[in-house]
């Protein structure tokens, strides 16, 4: 297991997870790639400037947080971060093919309620739709 891809949302779940694949990462000698998805916004009634700024608030909220996940990291050899925006699932499925990921860990509940009723859990469908095994973490 060389390869580790974490999603994290900023949920206590994914960073239950987080934890748990920093002991994997650390047991294996795996390296770390955190992603970060910032989900698109649909809400028609915002303005787009409005968007703008909850989009801008966003990522550098999501910024901040990758900063520390990587300032905290000891004991994993390598650790990389990205951020991206989109479709969740979507993202780190990407994410995981792209670079060839052994293993990808995420948390069982996300932060994005709404979401999860609208399109379905993220962790399902990274369990359904990924090419390499995908570790829940509760």
């Amino acid at each position: 297991m060389k390869k580790i891809l974490i999603a994290h949302d900023g949920s206590k779940s994914s960073d239950k997870a987080l934890r748990k694949a920093f002991e994997l990462a650390g047991k294996f000698g795996s390296s770390v790639t955190v992603i970060s998805v910032i989900p698109e916004l649909y809400l028609t009634e915002l303005m787009d400037i409005d968007r703008a700024r909850i989009l801008e608030t966003l990522t550098g909220e999501t910024t901040r947080t990758m900063e520390k996940i990587k300032a905290s990291v000891k004991d994993v050899r390598t650790v990389r971060t990205m951020i991206r925006q989109g479709n969740p699932a979507s993202e780190i499925l990407d994410a995981a093919k792209k670079m060839k990921a052994d293993l990808i860990i995420t948390g069982s509940q996300g932060r994005h309620g709404a979401e999860k009723f609208l399109l379905g859990s993220v962790s399902s469908k990274l369990v359904d739709y990924a090419e390499c095994s995908v570790l829940v973490v509760k």
